[in-house]
């Protein structure tokens, strides 16, 4: 075998025995002895099916990686990791001129159901073939297989480790191929996505009655001065945010500093710059994060000594403020105006029972709220983790998205529960980046590793026994090569089963079905741009400050030490959930492209200090051919495929990203853009062809970034520009409208491999 590359995988599959007197021969060259196993009422004969397999070798069991992908060098076979092969289907067809693949799909003449053709571990180094019996169909000239990778469902995790399939249409084979396809799984089932809705109605309602904070109608005295005036008895606390630089108390004075805080927090709560593509984080931590700045913030007002009336309101507003966080969050809160620390959310039960009797609720103009939305509510009371909100439901922290809707609910695309003034989840958002309407249930697992040969034939008419096929597991193809070559005047190349074979082999490999990627992450390390004390990583400072205030501040500046950011999250964008029979896109009405999103990365994922990389991380995908799944004409251009990296920041602070904070501990988001133009052409493959095939049965070999039973590499590099393009929330990918996919034989063959990718961009934003 002339390949040298990693994963070994599945090899050729010989039928081996007596095939049979073929009822429709035409030529005298069918004329032959007729087999003693050859049935006439079927007009089949029992055969030896002879099934050779490689497995990989031991590696570390971490998802989507060495041992869930089978990603294995071929010189390190020792292990024995093989995974085993079920579901699988080995289907004949007749018709056509010899030597030929299956074209365009077709009904099979016989379909093999061959459930678990081999068991984990059932096949190993020194043994890779298994001899199974079959009646196979007179006259058959080719031949398609179809198998699914063995997995333990009763395993922990085994979707985010091993991919997964939808259900019972996942992994949908039929003797029809027209018929046959493989569907990612949605991370968000029905259920569940109701239930994600609901909490994101209460958490954006509970964000608005916090913001809707205001005075009372009260006759009330603070630090002795009166707040009784007919003005101030309406006033809200979004009266702080002032743009005229005067006191909403006492117009005719500057504003106050206590003032100035409670209208800072209240502008950069309610300032979203989504016509900029900002994306707001509506997840659990990161509400928890931003309750605590703002909670701190108001504590410290709250307990200020004011020096006139202005300030006096200030402090008011700000009691009244603490009052309405207590009901929704507890913490450790203190009277000298320190900072609010150990924020949590309370229970759901109780978040709702609050919500309900919350005086600040609805916004303005708006009716109370209705008993049909306190049933909806009350529907949730079972779920209480809202801390890993929606991490609790398998999607990025980053799946959710708040905005703020300042002038009521105009917009039909918003729910009807949102009040002027109020916050609430996007339904449908893109971002500046990468443009394109995006979903929060677009959400997919990785693929399965899956299997697919489709070959024309070899045969024989002499009876080869099982041990005389090539035995070793990885050089079936080198061994098998000499072993045809051996045996030459003994086979027919190409062939289909007539009145006189005896043996039958296809003359192409398996392979795997789905694409794969891998992937390391690290800093530009050479050059005169590699990261360094002199050219450290630059943040976004300078551009949000004079953005938001008009002050010119430098940028802040990170020397990355080991694990100051560590990736926790891949996510490939503009995939085609579902594919058919060639494991090409195939998508159905109503069906649309998402994101793959793989959640458990090798080794941990730290990113090292410049001058290494992360291990490297592997995640199956579908083939991603651009291309008319109806006529089979491929387009000229092959599309960008987006990647986005989920990242965690543990450098100690918070840095400016593309358009507001990235605390320490929270997630963000860098694009890597994958053109088929760049990067290294891929090998074709020596033991078959990839779809879609062309009626004079030579290759199809489009460069594109996934290609099934091939391997693109990547090596994602966070350069002095990067995070200044970092997102706190997921950007939308979905402008990619490629398909991915893998497929394999003994190996994976080389697909693209681009080398080193700045992550972000590489130029300054400001």
């Amino acid at each position: 075998m002339k390949k040298k590359l990693l994963f070994a995988f599945v090899g050729a599959i010989a039928l081996s025995g007596a095939v049979g007197l073929s009822a429709c021969s035409s030529s005298k060259d069918d004329v032959g002895e007729v087999s003693p196993n050859f049935n006439p009422n079927t007009n089949e004969a029992l055969v030896e099916f002879v099934f050779n397999v490689a497995p990989g070798a031991n590696h570390a069991s971490t998802r989507q990686t060495a041992d869930a992908t089978q990603a294995y060098a071929l010189t390190d076979m020792s292990g024995d990791k093989f995974r085993g092969i079920e579901d699988a289907h080995v289907m004949c067809f007749k018709g056509g001129d010899d030597g030929k693949f299956l074209i365009t799909p077709a009904t099979a003449d016989k379909d093999f159901d061959m459930a678990r053709v081999a068991a984990s571990n059932s096949l190993n180094k020194e043994k890779s073939t298994r001899v199974l019996e079959m009646s196979l169909p007179i006259n058959t000239n080719k031949m398609v297989f179809y198998g699914r990778a063995i997995t333990d469902a009763s395993e922990s995790g085994y979707k985010d480790k091993y991919g997964h399939l939808d259900g019972s249409d996942g992994y949908n084979v039929t003797a029809d191929l027209s018929t046959t396809s493989f569907h990612l799984s949605k991370r968000l089932g029905t259920t569940e996505k109701t239930q994600l809705e609901l909490i994101e109605r209460l958490l954006s309602s509970i964000l608005t009655c916090i913001m809707e904070t205001n005075r009372g109608t009260n006759d009330v005295t603070q630090d002795g001065w009166e707040l009784n005036d007919g003005g101030l008895k309406s006033m809200k606390w979004s009266a702080f945010n002032v743009s005229n630089g005067k006191s909403p108390v006492n117009p005719s004075i500057d504003i106050t500093q206590l003032e100035i805080k409670l209208g800072k927090v209240y502008k950069e709560m309610t300032t979203i710059h989504a016509d900029q593509g900002e994306l707001r984080n509506g997840s659990g931590p990161a509400l928890l994060a931003t309750i605590t700045d703002l909670w701190t913030i108001v504590n410290g007002v709250r307990c200020a000594t004011p020096t006139n009336k202005p300030e006096a309101m200030a402090k008011y507003m700000a009691d009244r403020i603490h009052n309405e966080l207590q009901r929704y969050f507890n913490g450790t809160v203190t009277n000298d105006g320190g900072p609010v620390s150990d924020v949590a959310f309370k229970s759901v039960s109780d978040l709702i029972t609050a919500l309900l009797a919350d005086p600040y609720w609805p916004g303005s103009g708006e009716t109370a709220l209705p008993t049909t939305e306190q049933n909806v509510f009350a529907s949730i009371n079972s779920y209480e983790r809202l801390s890993d909100f929606p991490v609790s439901f398998a999607l990025p922290q980053g799946a959710t998205h708040l905005r703020f809707n300042k002038t009521g609910n105009t917009d039909a695309s918003k729910p009807n529960y949102i009040p002027e003034n109020g916050f609430y989840y996007a339904v449908n958002f893109n971002t500046s980046a990468v443009s394109g309407e995006f979903k929060v249930d677009d959400y997919y697992y990785p693929a399965e590793l899956l299997y697919f040969g489709n070959s024309p034939l070899r045969v024989s008419d002499v009876t080869f026994k099982a041990s005389e096929y090539p035995q070793t597991t990885a050089l079936w193809d080198d061994t098998g090569d000499v072993f045809w070559a051996k045996t030459d005047n003994k086979w027919e190349i190409p062939g289909h089963v007539k009145t006189s074979t005896r043996s039958v082999a296809m003359a192409n490999d398996i392979n795997y079905g789905t694409a794969l990627l891998e992937m390391t992450v690290g800093y530009v390390s050479t050059g005169d741009n590699a990261i360094s004390s002199t050219k450290p990583l630059q943040d976004n400072n300078h551009y949000i400050q004079n953005r938001d205030y008009s002050v010119d501040e430098a940028n802040n500046k990170i020397v990355p030490k080991d694990g100051d950011f560590k990736l926790v999250g891949v996510l490939i964008g503009g995939q085609y959930p579902r594919v058919g029979w060639n494991f090409l896109p195939n998508l159905q009405p109503g069906e649309r492209q998402g994101y793959i999103y793989d959640n458990v990365i090798a080794g941990g994922g730290s990113i090292p200090a410049p001058g290494a990389n992360t291990a490297p991380n592997y995640t199956l995908v579908f083939d991603n051919l651009n291309y008319n799944p109806s006529t089979g004409a491929i387009e000229t251009t092959q599309n960008t495929v987006y990647v986005a990296l989920e990242l965690e920041n543990n450098t100690g602070s918070g840095f400016f990203g593309k358009d507001n904070l990235i605390p320490n501990g929270s997630h963000f988001y860098l694009i890597g853009a994958l053109n088929p133009t760049a990067g290294q052409n891929l090998t074709s493959p020596e033991h078959h062809a990839l779809p879609p095939y062309k009626d004079d049965g030579s290759l199809n070999n489009v460069k594109r970034v996934f290609v099934q039973d091939h391997k693109t590499t990547v090596n994602f590099k966070i350069g002095e520009f990067s995070l200044q393009y970092a997102y706190l929330n997921i950007p939308d990918l979905r402008s990619s409208s490629v398909t991915l996919g893998l497929s394999v034989d003994l190996s994976w063959s080389q697909g693209i491999n681009f080398g080193d990718v700045v992550i972000g961009g590489n130029t300054q934003t400001n």
